[in-house]
């Protein structure tokens, strides 16, 4: 009999602790998470900032806000450009961004907290130097270039690392040369 009501009580703590952790669980759902968004449609146009005999400098900023319910922190962020030399093989590609809140000339990106319903911009660096000594000539044939923007979020949840496309399109190179 003693061994019945024991396990009648064994029963009843797992039955209430698995209630517990239900309300739990429910309460973690309702308080939410942060979820970022890199608004690549909303760039701004990429301009040429500088050029010389052999390279050239285009940048662009891009919008970003936390639309999740908690405060997020991004870690890291960083730009990987996706230009096979099968493609295009006249330029060497470096690209960089920065926090336009919190600039940094160092390429690094410095861990930032964003609330919810906040963001900022970020500012995309791309310089293009060319391996004969003439950027004007290397760039009339220069394509598309899609521009991978990684990042690492921690927040509620378990961390995870995202990324968001954006293009350097051979229009706006083409324009920027015009403009000059």
């Amino acid at each position: 009999m003693l061994f019945y009501v024991l396990i009648n009580i064994i029963v009843a703590l797992i039955g209430i602790c698995a209630v517990f952790y239900l309300l739990f669980r429910l309460f973690a759902w309702r308080q939410g998470d942060a979820h970022f968004v890199i608004e690549s449609r909303k760039r701004k146009p990429f301009v040429l900032k500088e050029i010389s005999t052999d390279a050239a400098v285009f940048e662009t900023e891009v919008p970003f806000r936390n639309t999740g319910k908690q405060g997020g922190t991004i870690m890291d962020f960083y730009p990987r450009h996706l230009l096979p030399y099968e493609q295009y093989d006249k330029c060497i590609v470096h690209s960089q961004l920065a926090n336009i809140a919190a600039e940094r000339d160092d390429g690094y990106w410095e861990s930032v907290i964003i609330l919810p319903g906040k963001g900022g911009h970020i500012r995309v660096t791309v310089e293009l130097v060319s391996k004969n000594g003439n950027i004007k000539q290397d760039l009339q044939t220069f394509p598309d270039m899609s521009i991978d923007l990684v990042y690492q979020v921690v927040a509620r949840s378990e961390w995870y690392i995202h990324k968001a496309r954006i293009t350097l399109k051979a229009s706006e190179v083409q324009h920027a040369l015009k403009s000059i």
